[in-house]
């Protein structure tokens, strides 16, 4: 018998969470539903993006974490779309449009008063190419306008209706045994020649990182396939995962937003890596304010409170 590497992946991460965990529960507290839904507001000369990563454990901190991305959201007047970056659900993915965990992991934690509207704009992890990727894929039909995931990468304009973007977003698929790889990098090559002239910043958004003082290795994968396009590119900056905590690092061809603070256990930050300029063990989401003159990323902690700040005058394409 042949078995994928996605078959072995999975069973070997089940069997672990099983043995590992054995009749332990889930800790999110019971689904209540919330006293009103505020609409996102509209896009005007302003947008507000809230980006994170590493977030379907099950666990207290994810809701945590949910709890203050609601207060943030109250505090800044609301977010106009969200940013999964991978490892959506833990250990295994999903199993098709149907598994529980997209109510009990998705529907119910991010279900408050200033998310409950939100569209959740999102990429694959490893941890979901260990279940079934195609399922988050089609649940963007199924959701209600709450999970967009057209397919493994894609475009997304963010900007006023009828107006120019305010922003572009990119995202990827930054799994190393890809085989819409070919594709995926002709797909980043063309989109970027398309925005070279545009007057509005680029951001990409993967799971794995390109640079970190975590203790992920880099993968030679993304070395050798995206890493060259986008330093030829200079989007504005890459937003990513996989390691959970939060790190910012500035490097002259990007700006690397490290936001796996999500809501699994916490990695480390031993590192010593150049154009350091924050990093944290700790659980949180970064927050993305993009106007006509320039750009703002900020962390913010699991209630919502202010971490750390960074404006970013102008942007090169």
């Amino acid at each position: 018998m042949i078995v994928t590497r996605r078959e072995f992946l999975k069973a070997s991460l089940v069997g672990m969470a099983g043995t590992l965990l054995g009749c332990v529960h889930h800790e999110l507290p019971d689904y209540v539903a919330p006293p009103r839904r505020v609409p996102p507001p509209r896009i005007k000369d302003e947008l507000r993006l809230v980006i994170f990563g590493d977030w379907g454990s099950g666990k207290i901190e994810q809701y945590e974490v949910a709890q203050g991305v609601d207060a943030a959201a109250r505090e800044l007047g609301g977010f106009h779309a969200g940013v999964f970056l991978g490892d959506n659900f833990y250990p295994a993915g999903v199993d098709s449009v149907g598994d529980p965990l997209w109510k009990e992991f998705f529907e119910d934690v991010y279900d408050t008063e200033y998310l409950g509207g939100l569209t959740w704009h999102a990429v694959l992890g490893n941890h979901d190419h260990a279940g079934n990727p195609q399922a988050q894929i089609d649940y963007s039909g199924r959701s209600h306008g709450r999970w967009s995931m057209p397919w493994y990468f894609y475009r997304q304009d963010f900007g006023p209706a009828g107006g120019d973007p305010l922003l572009t977003m990119l995202a990827i698929d930054t799994d190393r045994n890809l085989e819409y790889q070919p594709q995926q990098v002709r797909f980043l090559h063309s989109e970027f020649e398309k925005l070279k002239d545009a007057p509005w910043p680029v951001i990409v958004c993967g799971h794995h990182p390109l640079c970190s003082n975590g203790n992920h290795e880099i993968s030679s994968e993304m070395r050798r396939q995206i890493e060259p396009v986008l330093n030829e590119a200079k989007p504005m900056a890459y937003f990513c995962g996989h390691d959970h905590n939060l790190q910012m690092i500035e490097r002259p061809e990007m700006l690397h937003v490290i936001a796996g603070g999500g809501g699994k256990t916490l990695h480390g930050v031993d590192g010593h890596t150049d154009g350091t300029l924050y990093k944290m063990m700790q659980f949180g989401f970064a927050v993305l304010t993009v106007r006509r003159d320039g750009a703002e990323v900020q962390f913010r902690g699991k209630r919502g409170n202010p971490l750390f700040r960074y404006q970013v005058e102008s942007w090169v394409h």
